[in-house]
């Protein structure tokens, strides 16, 4: 029997896409579990919904021989309470029924993100540290962390919490996917005739420090610390931190298009009035996907371009620990993942 099978909750995200990815190739058993009866992925499939446990305990035979969890699924909520207490309980849903079936669990991964360091509220300490004090209450990934700590104590299972910011990588209908937005936006730039404005204030654009997570980074620190029993939280990102003053020029270079000046604006109101305009784009250049929603929400795009003040983690403590994969220079990561939309036909 394969003594390394591991749960992938939240697999069709761009977090789970690339944890999917990473662990496949490092020849893992894997098991997806999600609300959708259809998987982007050939491992095999669980359709559950982790709000009813007794619909997740319909799946017990399927998780006997699970040894680690891979958490990674997000029910957003306007009020942070509710956000709070709902994820609160799909994360404890899932543990539970997993060591209900399985007596060889032995470490749960989940993701966080800079939202447990109060990014959502504007400002934190910078560069985070994983030891920083918590903002105050609630937030869900404490939640997350509170119950894996209570869990450690009481049965020996590990848990690790991974720290992205600002997640780079393949993904379909996920609210937070900024490099799909960027490829959406600099298409609709250059389709316009408008030059590649930065959507943001001109702080954010010229001063502010920023750092971004490829995917494929963050898939590969999932397997070491599976692999290496490494437990605790750990920031992960590409390594560098930049101003998007640095990397715009060569974003407008890529679309082909001049680069523009800082103009704050509503991307989320913007790319709903221009859903035509893309249908047509997509129409024409024979893209996979005609509904801009799909690709990538402007919301997003409105709080991240919006950061005013620093918003950088250390990972000092994933490299002293081993983790030697936070060597990328963002800018490439950046047109990487532009090319990549590319070639899959989802810009022109």
């Amino acid at each position: 029997m394969n003594n390394k099978h591991v749960l992938i909750v939240g697999a069709s995200g761009v977090v789970g896409f690339a944890a999917h990815d990473a662990f496949h190739q490092a020849g893992w058993q894997i098991t997806t579990l999600g609300r959708s009866s259809h998987s982007p992925h050939v491992s095999a499939h669980l359709s559950a919904d982790l709000t009813a446990l007794d619909d997740l305990n319909r799946q017990r035979a399927a998780l006997e021989s699970v040894t680690h969890i891979f958490y990674a699924a997000l029910k957003q909520e306007a009020n942070p309470g509710v956000e709070a207490d709902i994820n609160a309980l799909m994360f404890e849903n899932l543990v539970t029924a997993v060591r209900s079936a399985s007596h060889v669990l032995r470490q749960i991964i989940f993701i966080q993100g800079g939202k447990v360091y109060g990014a959502h509220l504007g400002v934190y300490r910078t560069p985070a540290r994983e030891e920083d004090s918590r903002h105050f209450p609630p937030n869900l990934y404490f939640r997350h962390e509170d119950y894996a700590r209570s869990l450690e104590e009481k049965s020996g299972i590990g848990w690790t919490a991974l720290r992205p910011d600002i997640v780079i990588g393949h993904s379909f209908g996920s609210p937070m996917n900024l490099g799909n937005l960027i490829g959406v936006y600099g298409t609709l730039c250059r389709e316009t005739g408008t030059a590649l404005h930065f959507p943001g204030p001109e702080d954010a654009w010229r001063n502010t420090l920023v750092n971004i997570t490829d995917s494929r980074i963050l898939g590969q620190s999932a397997v070491w610390a599976a692999e290496q029993a490494k437990y605790g939280a750990f920031n992960i990102t590409n390594g560098d931190v930049f101003r998007w003053s640095h990397v715009w020029p060569k974003l407008a270079d890529w679309f082909g298009v001049p680069v523009g000046e800082a103009q704050p604006v509503s991307l989320s109101e913007r790319l709903s009035a221009l859903k035509p305009l893309w249908a047509s784009i997509a129409g024409k250049a024979q893209l996979k996907e005609h509904d801009i929603d799909r690709l990538a929400l402007g919301g997003f795009g409105d709080l991240i371009f919006h950061v005013r003040k620093d918003a950088i983690f250390d990972v000092t403590r994933a490299r002293q620990e081993g983790f030697n994969a936070m060597i990328k220079r963002s800018d490439e990561v950046l047109i990487a993942h532009l090319e990549a939309m590319r070639r899959s036909r989802l810009i022109p």
